[in-house]
């Protein structure tokens, strides 16, 4: 039996983690999204239905949750794809430097999209 180790120039073991952590949350996210929209709102989705819902703590961090759990997964997913195509070293330090540029600006868009509520 071979036994792998992770180096420090691959994927690495938090990145893996939090993969599979944000998975759950994205589960449980989808999952109360899908739930309130499209079942127990059937024929009453209207502009002032879903600001009253944006209105509620719970769904207010729910969707924060959802975003979060989206841009991360999301990036880091494709983090790992581009490091199996042999980004190491200096590639690796410019590419894990984008993506949090890339992070930070999309999750700055989610929370500029929910400031109206927020501001209520």
């Amino acid at each position: 039996m071979r036994q792998e180790v992770l180096r420090k120039g691959e994927g690495g073991v938090w990145p893996w983690f939090l993969q599979r952590i944000t998975a759950v949350l994205l589960l449980y996210g989808l999952t109360v999204h899908l739930v309130v929209l499209h079942v127990l709102n059937i024929g009453r989705l209207t502009f002032d239905n879903i600001g009253d819902r944006l209105g509620s703590g719970f769904f207010i961090f729910t969707d924060f949750l959802l975003l979060f759990a989206v841009v991360f997964h999301g990036l880091n997913g494709v983090r790992m794809v581009l490091l199996d195509y042999g980004f190491a070293g200096s590639k690796r330090t410019a590419l894990d430097a984008a993506l949090v540029v890339i992070g930070v600006a999309a999750i700055a868009y989610g929370i500029w999209a929910f400031w109206p509520w927020l501001t209520d």
